[in-house]
């Protein structure tokens, strides 16, 4: 009766063990979401403040350099000289600094000056040594002067825009063309006009975002247009592009449901969906269990991000979906690993106490045993 009584107890307390274990197991994971949750919320708005001061400070340089009287010197010499170059000036520009141009594609912007003698050269120099420095130190791919009529009277790279007209031209379907004319039809002076990131032809239809406002003398006259074409990499350098599986992903879509920036140094060329980002796009901010675009489920935090707040307001059309996610596998891997440890010892302790027991049980028969066998002698 002893042992039915030790064994029964055995038993419930194997049972209570389990239970318990099955209690834990779930509280563990439930942490891990909650933690994970408030991580990936956390990385999510840390790299939308980061990209916000992105763009303000882009914002307030465009602005600070039009204004500067290097610049506004430099477009009134250039726009001048421009016209005097030839009853042509763009086709004689392009002779000049494309097709006459010395240097192989890639070095095009290390020609200062072409020797034909003219003050249009002379102040390309001049404009070339300041601009070309620009686009070093900040990291943008190019800056351009543009007339008002339309013309590009300069650009640092002398790609294939250079020296053909935004209003009348072959790139006149352009971003380039489009933030030119918005500049030009707003009856604010100092307007900056912002267009998304999209493949720009001239570029060998790298994703570029273009920045434009108005140059003003000091008479308060437009001379013409700065521009700066934005490459991705300061982008990247928020978002982020190198990821491993199971790690945290943050990802930048645009409303075009295409990536903003390369993961692991590959476009995806294609647009991208998921729940989430929907949301994102659709002005929703949240952190749930959703599926990502490649059908995972995932803990997702997610918010939209106006990439431009001057171009048509807060609209749609210049709306990211910021997403911050990481699988749900991972994030539980190591609750797993936990839990398995544990069961394994569970597991051990069970099967030691069951040796045990039979180790007493048959200790305790054999005395029983020995002194049946004394009584008889």
């Amino acid at each position: 009766m002893k042992n039915l009584l030790n064994s029964l107890f055995f038993v419930a307390l194997v049972v209570a063990a389990f239970f318990w274990a099955q209690t834990s197991m779930k509280d563990a994971r439930q942490e891990a979401i909650a933690q994970a949750s408030q991580r990936l919320a956390l990385t999510r708005d840390i790299r939308i403040a980061q990209l916000k001061s992105e763009v303000k400070t882009i914002y307030s340089e465009i602005r600070f350099w039009a204004d500067s009287k290097p610049v506004q010197e430099d477009m009134g010499k250039i726009i001048q000289s421009w016209n005097e170059l030839s009853s042509n000036p763009k086709a004689r520009a392009r002779q000049l600094y494309i097709t006459e141009n010395p240097l192989s594609p890639n070095y095009k912007a290390d020609f200062y000056k072409a020797d034909d003698g003219s003050s249009y050269s002379e102040n390309h120099e001049i404009a070339h040594k300041l601009l070309k420095g620009l686009t070093k130190r900040r990291g943008y791919y190019d800056v351009f002067l543009i007339a008002n009529n339309g013309d590009i009277v300069y650009t640092v790279f002398k790609e294939d825009d250079y020296a053909t007209n935004l209003l009348t031209g072959k790139y006149k379907e352009s971003t380039l063309a489009q933030g030119f004319r918005e500049v030009k039809e707003n009856t604010n002076l100092n307007h900056v006009s912002l267009f998304d990131f999209v493949p720009y032809a001239p570029s060998k239809n790298a994703p570029s975002s273009f920045i434009q406002t108005s140059i003003i003398d000091v008479n308060n006259k437009t001379q013409g247009v700065l521009a700066f074409q934005l490459p991705v990499e300061p982008i990247e350098k928020i978002i982020g592009k190198i990821f491993e599986a199971g790690q945290e992903q943050v990802l930048a879509v645009g409303s075009n449901y295409m990536l903003r920036h390369r993961i692991n140094e590959e476009t995806i060329k294609e647009p991208i969906r998921s729940e989430a980002i929907e949301r994102a796009l659709k002005g929703e901010t949240g952190v749930e269990q959703l599926e990502d675009y490649t059908g995972k489920k995932t803990i997702t935090a997610y918010a939209p991000f106006n990439f431009s707040n001057n171009r048509l307001g807060n609209t749609a059309e210049n709306t990211w979906a910021i997403i911050a996610k990481q699988e749900v596998s991972a994030i539980l891997k190591p609750v797993e690993k936990e839990t398995r440890k544990w069961l394994y010892q569970l597991a051990g302790l069970v099967l030691f106490s069951l040796l045990l027991t039979w180790l007493l049980t048959r200790r305790k028969e054999d005395l029983s045993t020995t002194e049946e066998e004394d009584e008889v002698i």
